[in-house]
């Protein structure tokens, strides 16, 4: 199976709707959650493996501990020949009655939902109600995992979770490479060698050599090295028997031992340099974890069949104490999962806007924020990208990421943001930022330089999909302003002038609302600050030099006319403080 969407209401720090709290991974495999601050991103991680390994809730589990609240999980997956051929060998008289849960596509959607009641003056939880989609009568049915009816069933085919936590412990990383190899293990033993185990103890170390083929555990730790080298080339991880468990009923398996070692420039292991947990860094131990992760199937021997997956990594901050460059690599390595045949989807929460790139295919963004009911997502795919900037193709979408991102690589953090200014070039971000310098901070709002006037219908169009809020500075260009709309905003019907405006018209009227206010410069930002109407000491100067190039001129301007005179009684005549000023008292539960 593979994992299309994932809703979640009432659980923890997640309320508002199922329908505002949903993922979709419908054409993504690496999804990125990011947004304001302590809103519950890692709760959707937690979520996923809460649902899956069939949980029992405390009351805690609910939202603020809500007793009249109702904690509900959706899920929809999507189900293939290996799935329906499992279910057939399991429940093979339930194999039609399931497929009529299937819609057109193949796919499958469960509820399930819990409650709570007051026994005795103390909160119950009730046993939960779990339902299946009826596609024909596009209603709930009270059937339970399509009508399999056994949990147990339904979750050897979602992709299992696997969690990699903020701070795991040297046991924790252990445990990842054991549960793996033991999983392999287990299941060639299941059916036809388990029984050998009354046999007798010295027939262990046969079996085990079954067990664990030594051909695959070298082709693990090559795999696993190739990629987590990607990141730290001078560390090898190594993975060892350590031949230290005794046998007894309960303990058949081998146990293995994780080291890192550190490696000279020719290859030789550097025996002389520290590399425990300890001295090997957090970040380092972190994306261990992954790189081990990251091959599992090897591990396991499972055949790779195209789009199915197996595997839902859950991954909490994974920027956390990583260097910069280290970052970029892990970036790229997170994100290789969604060009490549590996049987993983990935579900990251993250603070990082260097965890983001606009850039790469079957990937989606979602932004987390509160609002009035409780929380809700805005997401952003490639194909929503791919619209706003009017692309034909993707690899014109990508070409044109990739000019936004070289001309301005702090782009992803205005994601981050709740009220962005966009402006058209340097001369005024240059002179916005110092203004905002020396005006008292009355709200954060991040300048958004957008290289040119052409860029900004696109940007509109990609905060709109995250409800971030706007505003637009930018030049007239000679186009003739036709009216003033019930916003005080110009009205253009020529030019880039009128696409921006009517980008700006949609933002208005969007619910929530999220387009503040658009001020423009007539004809251009020169000539707009050399009018008469402006105080003689605060115009633009004449006497600076095309040839110097507008930065340079700005920064001039900022310097040697605007800082010095910023206390003037006429300086609200210059037209760009005058609109930043407008923009700062602007108050959006006013309109």
């Amino acid at each position: 199976m593979k994992l299309i969407k994932f809703g979640v209401n009432n659980f923890r720090a997640i309320s508002g709707g199922l329908e505002n709290n949903q993922i979709n991974f419908r054409g993504s495999n690496t999804i990125f959650i990011f947004g304001q601050n302590n809103v519950g991103k890692s709760t959707f991680l937690a979520a996923y493996d809460f649902f899956f390994n069939d949980k029992v809730p405390s009351l805690n589990d609910f939202h603020k501990r809500d007793e009249n609240g109702v904690l509900e999980f959706e899920i929809e997956l999507g189900v293939d020949e290996v799935d329906l051929l499992y279910i057939e060998q399991k429940q093979s008289k339930k194999l039609d009655s399931f497929r009529e849960y299937l819609n057109y596509d193949s796919t499958i959607r469960i509820k399930r939902t819990y409650s709570l009641s007051i026994i005795k003056d103390k909160p119950s939880i009730s046993k939960a109600t779990d339902q299946t989609f009826n596609p024909a009568g596009g209603k709930w049915d009270n059937s339970a995992f399509g009508s399999i009816g056994l949990i147990q069933v339904f979750q050897t085919l979602m992709p299992t979770p696997i969690l990699i936590k903020a701070m795991p412990t040297e046991q924790e990383v252990e445990n990842v490479v054991n549960e793996i190899l033991a999983s392999k293990a287990k299941s060639k033993l299941n059916e036809k060698e388990f029984a050998e185990l009354n046999e007798a103890q010295k027939r262990v170390r046969e079996l085990q050599a079954k067990m664990y083929n030594p051909v695959s555990i070298d082709r693990y730790k090559e795999e696993v090295n190739k990629h987590f080298q990607l990141l730290f080339p001078d560390t090898l991880i190594e993975i060892a028997d350590s031949d230290k468990v005794k046998w007894t009923e309960d303990k058949f398996g081998k146990k293995f031992n994780v080291e890192f070692k550190k490696q000279n420039s020719d290859g030789s292991l550097d025996e002389s340099t520290p590399s425990s947990y300890n001295t090997i860094g957090h970040g380092a131990v972190r994306s261990a974890i992954f790189s081990l992760l990251l091959m599992r199937d090897i591990a396991e021997e499972l055949p790779r069949h195209a789009d199915r997956k197996e595997y839902l990594i859950l991954f909490e901050e994974p920027e956390l104490f990583l260097y910069p460059k280290i970052l970029k690599s892990l970036r790229e390595l997170v994100y290789a999962v969604s060009d490549l045949d590996y049987p993983y989807q990935v579900l990251c929460a993250s603070h990082s806007p260097q965890m983001i790139d606009i850039s790469k295919r079957n990937s989606t963004l979602i932004r987390m924020v509160k609002v009035e009911s409780g929380t809700k997502l805005y997401q952003i795919s490639d194909g929503d990208l791919q619209e706003a900037n009017g692309a034909r193709s993707f690899e014109d979408l990508k070409q044109a990421m990739y000019e936004v991102l070289r001309f301005n690589p702090h782009i992803c953090e205005s994601f981050y943001a709740d009220e962005v200014l966009l402006v058209e070039g340097p001369t005024e971000e240059i002179l916005i930022r110092g203004i905002l310098q020396r005006l008292p901070p009355s709200k954060d709002l991040f300048i958004v330089n957008c290289g040119t006037v052409n860029n900004i219908p696109f940007y509109q169009k990609v905060y709109r999909k995250f409800a971030i809020k706007s505003h637009i500075i930018c030049d007239t260009d000679s186009q003739e302003i036709r009216s003033l709309d019930n916003f005080t905003n110009p009205v253009f019907d020529k030019g880039i002038q009128s696409s921006i405006y009517n980008e700006h018209w949609e933002n208005c009227n969007y619910d929530p609302k999220i387009g503040g206010l658009l001020r423009v410069h007539d004809t251009t930002f020169e000539v707009a600050h050399s009018k008469e109407e402006i105080h003689s000491e605060l115009r633009y100067p004449n006497n600076l030099l095309e040839s110097h190039g507008k930065p340079y001129n700005a920064n001039r301007y900022w310097l040697d006319i605007l800082s010095p005179n910023f206390d003037s009684e006429h300086i609200n005549s210059v037209p760009i403080i005058a609109y930043l000023k407008e923009i700062l008292s602007y108050k959006w539960n006013s309109v």
